[in-house]
Protein backbone atom coordinates (compact mmCIF):
# COMPACT_ATOMS: atom_id res chain seq x y z
CA UNK A 1 0.00 0.00 0.00
CA UNK A 2 2.85 2.40 0.81
CA UNK A 3 4.36 1.80 -2.65
CA UNK A 4 1.02 2.45 -4.35
CA UNK A 5 0.55 5.69 -2.43
CA UNK A 6 4.09 6.84 -3.23
CA UNK A 7 3.76 6.20 -6.98
CA UNK A 8 0.33 7.81 -7.06
CA UNK A 9 1.73 10.89 -5.31
CA UNK A 10 4.63 11.10 -7.80
CA UNK A 11 2.25 10.86 -10.76
CA UNK A 12 -0.08 13.53 -9.35
CA UNK A 13 2.86 15.81 -8.49
CA UNK A 14 4.31 15.53 -12.02
CA UNK A 15 0.93 16.22 -13.62
CA UNK A 16 0.62 19.29 -11.38
CA UNK A 17 4.08 20.56 -12.41
CA UNK A 18 3.21 19.99 -16.08
CA UNK A 19 -0.06 21.92 -15.71
CA UNK A 20 1.77 24.79 -14.03
CA UNK A 21 4.34 24.92 -16.84
CA UNK A 22 1.63 24.90 -19.51
CA UNK A 23 -0.10 27.72 -17.67
CA UNK A 24 2.96 29.98 -17.35
CA UNK A 25 2.90 31.33 -20.95
CA UNK A 26 -0.64 32.66 -20.53
CA UNK A 27 -0.38 33.80 -16.90
CA UNK A 28 1.43 37.06 -17.70
CA UNK A 29 0.65 38.42 -21.16
CA UNK A 30 2.94 41.41 -20.66
CA UNK A 31 6.02 39.24 -20.27
CA UNK A 32 8.51 38.40 -23.02
CA UNK A 33 7.14 35.45 -25.05
CA UNK A 34 10.43 34.41 -26.67
CA UNK A 35 11.15 31.72 -24.09
CA UNK A 36 7.66 30.19 -24.00
CA UNK A 37 8.67 27.26 -26.19
CA UNK A 38 11.16 26.10 -23.55
CA UNK A 39 8.48 26.18 -20.86
CA UNK A 40 6.03 24.25 -23.06
CA UNK A 41 8.73 21.71 -23.92
CA UNK A 42 9.43 21.25 -20.22
CA UNK A 43 5.71 20.73 -19.66
CA UNK A 44 5.61 18.03 -22.33
CA UNK A 45 8.58 16.26 -20.75
CA UNK A 46 6.95 16.37 -17.31
CA UNK A 47 3.71 15.05 -18.80
CA UNK A 48 5.63 12.13 -20.28
CA UNK A 49 7.16 11.30 -16.90
CA UNK A 50 3.73 11.63 -15.25
CA UNK A 51 2.17 9.20 -17.74
CA UNK A 52 5.05 6.77 -17.17
CA UNK A 53 4.48 6.96 -13.39
CA UNK A 54 0.75 6.40 -13.94
CA UNK A 55 1.45 3.26 -15.98
CA UNK A 56 3.81 2.07 -13.23
CA UNK A 57 0.96 2.53 -10.75
CA UNK A 58 -1.33 0.48 -13.01
CA UNK A 59 1.29 -2.27 -13.07
CA UNK A 60 1.64 -2.31 -9.28
CA UNK A 61 -2.13 -2.43 -8.84
CA UNK A 62 -2.56 -5.30 -11.31
CA UNK A 63 0.35 -7.55 -10.27
CA UNK A 64 -0.91 -10.38 -8.08
CA UNK A 65 0.81 -13.57 -6.95
CA UNK A 66 -1.13 -15.95 -4.71
CA UNK A 67 -0.59 -19.47 -3.38
CA UNK A 68 -3.01 -21.98 -1.98
CA UNK A 69 -2.59 -25.61 -1.02
CA UNK A 70 -2.35 -26.79 -4.63
CA UNK A 71 -1.96 -23.86 -7.07
CA UNK A 72 0.22 -20.90 -7.98
CA UNK A 73 -2.04 -18.21 -9.43
CA UNK A 74 -0.51 -14.97 -10.70
CA UNK A 75 -1.12 -11.93 -12.87
CA UNK A 76 2.22 -10.48 -13.95
CA UNK A 77 3.55 -7.89 -16.40
CA UNK A 78 4.19 -9.09 -19.94
CA UNK A 79 5.93 -6.27 -21.80
CA UNK A 80 4.31 -3.01 -22.89
CA UNK A 81 2.97 -1.19 -25.94
CA UNK A 82 4.79 1.45 -28.03
CA UNK A 83 3.21 4.04 -25.71
CA UNK A 84 4.61 2.17 -22.66
CA UNK A 85 1.19 0.93 -21.53
CA UNK A 86 1.92 -2.31 -19.62
CA UNK A 87 0.51 -5.63 -20.81
CA UNK A 88 -0.32 -8.48 -18.47
CA UNK A 89 -0.50 -12.27 -18.57
CA UNK A 90 -1.93 -14.90 -16.26
CA UNK A 91 0.09 -17.78 -14.80
CA UNK A 92 -1.68 -20.75 -13.25
CA UNK A 93 0.35 -23.79 -12.22
CA UNK A 94 -0.17 -26.74 -9.96
CA UNK A 95 2.52 -26.73 -7.28
CA UNK A 96 3.36 -30.33 -8.22
CA UNK A 97 4.31 -29.06 -11.71
CA UNK A 98 7.03 -26.73 -10.34
CA UNK A 99 10.44 -28.39 -10.51
CA UNK A 100 12.53 -25.42 -9.35
CA UNK A 101 12.41 -21.73 -8.47
CA UNK A 102 15.35 -19.71 -9.79
CA UNK A 103 16.59 -16.15 -9.44
CA UNK A 104 19.44 -14.17 -10.97
CA UNK A 105 20.87 -10.66 -11.30
CA UNK A 106 20.64 -9.12 -14.77
CA UNK A 107 22.93 -6.31 -15.98
CA UNK A 108 21.60 -4.18 -18.85
CA UNK A 109 21.91 -0.76 -20.44
CA UNK A 110 19.05 1.70 -20.64
CA UNK A 111 19.35 5.15 -22.26
CA UNK A 112 23.09 4.54 -22.46
CA UNK A 113 23.43 3.97 -18.71
CA UNK A 114 24.22 0.71 -16.97
CA UNK A 115 21.68 -0.70 -14.55
CA UNK A 116 20.79 -4.01 -12.94
CA UNK A 117 17.78 -5.90 -11.73
CA UNK A 118 16.92 -9.10 -9.89
CA UNK A 119 14.59 -11.56 -11.61
CA UNK A 120 12.76 -14.71 -10.54
CA UNK A 121 11.31 -17.54 -12.62
CA UNK A 122 9.96 -21.05 -12.16
CA UNK A 123 10.78 -24.15 -14.19
CA UNK A 124 8.10 -26.79 -14.65
CA UNK A 125 8.56 -30.54 -14.53
CA UNK A 126 8.21 -30.47 -18.32
CA UNK A 127 11.22 -28.15 -18.65
CA UNK A 128 9.28 -24.94 -19.43
CA UNK A 129 10.68 -21.76 -17.86
CA UNK A 130 8.14 -19.11 -16.83
CA UNK A 131 9.48 -15.68 -15.91
CA UNK A 132 7.47 -14.06 -13.13
CA UNK A 133 8.83 -10.61 -12.36
CA UNK A 134 11.92 -8.48 -11.80
CA UNK A 135 13.05 -5.58 -9.62
CA UNK A 136 15.27 -2.87 -11.10
CA UNK A 137 17.88 -1.30 -8.81
CA UNK A 138 16.36 1.81 -7.24
CA UNK A 139 12.88 1.11 -8.59
CA UNK A 140 10.03 2.68 -6.64
CA UNK A 141 7.72 -0.28 -7.35
CA UNK A 142 10.02 -2.87 -5.78
CA UNK A 143 8.33 -6.18 -5.06
CA UNK A 144 9.38 -8.54 -2.23
CA UNK A 145 11.27 -10.82 -4.63
CA UNK A 146 13.09 -12.88 -2.01
CA UNK A 147 9.97 -13.49 0.07
CA UNK A 148 7.87 -14.46 -2.96
CA UNK A 149 10.54 -16.81 -4.33
CA UNK A 150 11.00 -18.48 -0.92
CA UNK A 151 7.24 -18.89 -0.47
CA UNK A 152 6.77 -20.49 -3.90
CA UNK A 153 9.72 -22.83 -3.35
CA UNK A 154 8.48 -23.87 0.09
CA UNK A 155 4.96 -24.53 -1.20
CA UNK A 156 6.33 -26.59 -4.11
CA UNK A 157 8.67 -28.57 -1.85
CA UNK A 158 11.84 -27.32 -3.52
CA UNK A 159 14.41 -24.57 -2.96
CA UNK A 160 15.46 -21.31 -4.62
CA UNK A 161 18.43 -21.65 -6.98
CA UNK A 162 20.76 -18.68 -7.56
CA UNK A 163 21.72 -18.54 -11.25
CA UNK A 164 24.33 -15.82 -10.74
CA UNK A 165 24.80 -12.59 -12.70
CA UNK A 166 24.32 -12.23 -16.46
CA UNK A 167 24.32 -9.52 -19.10
CA UNK A 168 20.79 -9.16 -20.49
CA UNK A 169 19.22 -7.03 -23.21
CA UNK A 170 15.71 -6.03 -22.16
CA UNK A 171 15.18 -3.44 -19.42
CA UNK A 172 12.06 -5.16 -18.09
CA UNK A 173 9.86 -2.11 -17.53
CA UNK A 174 7.19 -2.37 -14.81
CA UNK A 175 8.66 -5.60 -13.44
CA UNK A 176 8.42 -7.74 -16.60
CA UNK A 177 10.69 -10.80 -16.56
CA UNK A 178 12.16 -12.77 -19.42
CA UNK A 179 11.24 -16.44 -19.82
CA UNK A 180 14.47 -17.14 -21.71
CA UNK A 181 17.52 -17.56 -19.48
CA UNK A 182 20.04 -18.64 -22.10
CA UNK A 183 22.77 -16.15 -21.08
CA UNK A 184 25.94 -17.58 -19.56
CA UNK A 185 26.54 -16.37 -15.96
CA UNK A 186 29.56 -14.13 -15.39
CA UNK A 187 32.40 -15.31 -13.21
CA UNK A 188 32.52 -13.94 -9.65
CA UNK A 189 35.21 -11.32 -10.26
CA UNK A 190 33.59 -9.96 -13.44
CA UNK A 191 30.14 -9.91 -11.83
CA UNK A 192 31.41 -7.98 -8.78
CA UNK A 193 33.19 -5.45 -10.98
CA UNK A 194 30.12 -4.96 -13.16
CA UNK A 195 27.87 -4.50 -10.11
CA UNK A 196 30.21 -1.85 -8.67
CA UNK A 197 30.28 -0.04 -12.03
CA UNK A 198 26.48 0.09 -12.15
CA UNK A 199 26.24 1.44 -8.59
CA UNK A 200 28.90 4.10 -9.22
CA UNK A 201 27.14 5.14 -12.46
CA UNK A 202 23.84 5.52 -10.60
CA UNK A 203 25.51 7.60 -7.88
CA UNK A 204 27.22 9.90 -10.40
CA UNK A 205 24.00 10.36 -12.37
CA UNK A 206 22.07 11.16 -9.18
CA UNK A 207 24.72 13.69 -8.13
CA UNK A 208 24.56 15.40 -11.53
CA UNK A 209 20.77 15.68 -11.27
CA UNK A 210 20.99 17.20 -7.79
CA UNK A 211 23.59 19.73 -8.94
CA UNK A 212 21.50 20.61 -11.99
CA UNK A 213 18.42 21.29 -9.84
CA UNK A 214 20.53 23.29 -7.38
CA UNK A 215 22.00 25.47 -10.16
CA UNK A 216 18.55 25.95 -11.68
CA UNK A 217 17.22 27.10 -8.30
CA UNK A 218 20.06 29.62 -7.96
CA UNK A 219 19.55 31.16 -11.36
Amino acid sequence: MATRIAIGFVAAFMFGIAAMMFGLPVSDRAADRSGDWMVVLGGLVMTGFAVFATFALVAVLRIRITLDAAMLDATVVDGHSWFLMPHFRSVRLRLTEIRSVERRCELFRQLGLGSMRDAVSVVTTGGERIGLFSNTLGSSDTLPLDEVADAIAAAAGTHVTDDGTVRANGPGLYGAASSSWAEVPLDTATASKARRAVIVTAQIFGTILILAFALRACF
